[in-house]
């Protein structure tokens, strides 16, 4: 059971910024792809982005390292 007043944090991937779990967008992964997780409902292993690395998303350094963090193993 949480304390009373915890507030839970994530670090974002991209720029490793640590903020509080609700100013973080969740992705997860799902069959070896990296899927944004909108009401943080899906099940298993997590990677968070801040709002200003979210538009960055797709360039291959930010994927590289969401991959990473999920574990997903590259061919």
């Amino acid at each position: 059971m949480p304390k009373k007043g915890h507030i839970p944090e994530r670090t974002c991937v991209a720029c490793r910024i640590k903020a509080p779990k609700w100013d973080l967008i969740r992705f997860v992964a799902k069959e070896g792809e990296v899927i944004l997780d909108e009401r943080g409902i899906f099940p298993g292993r997590g990677a968070y982005l801040c709002k200003n690395c979210l538009p960055k998303r797709t360039q291959p350094k930010i994927l590289k390292k969401l991959k990473k963090a999920l574990r997903i193993i590259e061919k």
